[in-house]
């Protein structure tokens, strides 16, 4: 088994209706801690649970749920998992349409769908800041356990993940190795139809661009998740001023800190 391969075996929640739902806590943060297990999850759609899978969820003590896909996808595919207590919160990206429209700029090719991704990723710390900043402020309030999730939990959810574990201190390397673990996760493939299109447009997208381009946008390549960073960077200097621009200040990472940073070994 590969190294990637254990440790998404050893990350993942074993759910039948949700294969990319995993813990991504444990990697080392600032000041030599590390992040909790147990306190911060990604996945992809909650529709397809299991009663096996709901009962499992049941004993995580999740308290919230950031569901970040659009209002189409969450008619599409309604979340089955609803206990009383689960604080859930929607929002409005806003980005969903905007990859759609990108596409038609791009040539329909394996290359094309590669530039595609990278621009797509460089934009998306701008164009759905204010959910990242809302989503860093409600954790830093105490809104742990929690899980994020949109349809494929790569993109959107990718994008979350990487700057709640940036804000944390955790290592450009540690971020891009938890973001490419979505490629091992054996998603089911209407997941990743779900994401790319999401509003009704599959045909035409498909048929515009074919399966393998498509399946490189499918991908979770440590380039793409690289150039978010790389635009954040080139627009804001640092990740910690791109969180300063979110109202992510010095003192709200410091709660941060204290609530998801541990001392010692990383466990299982």
């Amino acid at each position: 088994m590969s190294g990637a391969a254990h440790m998404l075996r050893d990350r993942r929640v074993p759910l039948e209706g949700a294969r990319n739902f995993r813990d991504f806590g444990g990697y080392a943060g600032a000041d030599g801690r590390r992040v909790r297990r147990g306190m911060l999850y990604r996945a992809n759609r909650l529709s397809k649970l299991t009663p096996g899978d709901i009962a499992m969820l049941d004993t995580l003590a999740i308290g919230t749920v950031f569901d970040l896909r659009a209002r189409r996808e969450r008619e599409a595919d309604v979340t089955v998992w609803t206990p009383p207590a689960l604080q859930t919160h929607h929002f409005r990206p806003g980005h969903k349409r905007r990859l759609v429209d990108m596409a038609m700029d791009y040539p329909a090719t394996r290359a094309g769908a590669a530039a595609l991704m990278h621009d797509f990723y460089a934009e998306m710390p701008f164009t759905m800041a204010h959910v990242f900043g809302e989503i860093l402020a409600r954790i830093a309030d105490g809104a742990v356990p929690c899980v994020i999730h949109c349809s494929a939990g790569k993109d959107r959810t990718g994008m979350a993940a990487a700057l709640i574990l940036a804000a944390l201190g955790v290592s450009r390397d540690d971020i891009v190795t938890d973001y490419t673990l979505t490629a091992l996760a054996r998603q089911d493939v209407s997941d990743q139809a779900r994401a790319v299109q999401g509003d009704g447009s599959r045909s035409a997208f498909y048929e515009r661009f074919g399966a393998e381009a498509v399946a490189v946008m499918m991908d979770a390549h440590p380039d793409y998740i690289g150039a978010a960073f790389d635009a954040i960077t080139e627009k804001h200097g640092s990740v910690e001023g791109y969180l300063d621009h979110l109202d992510v200040n010095e003192n709200m990472r410091d709660r941060l800190r204290t609530a998801l940073l541990i001392e010692g070994e990383d466990t299982p």
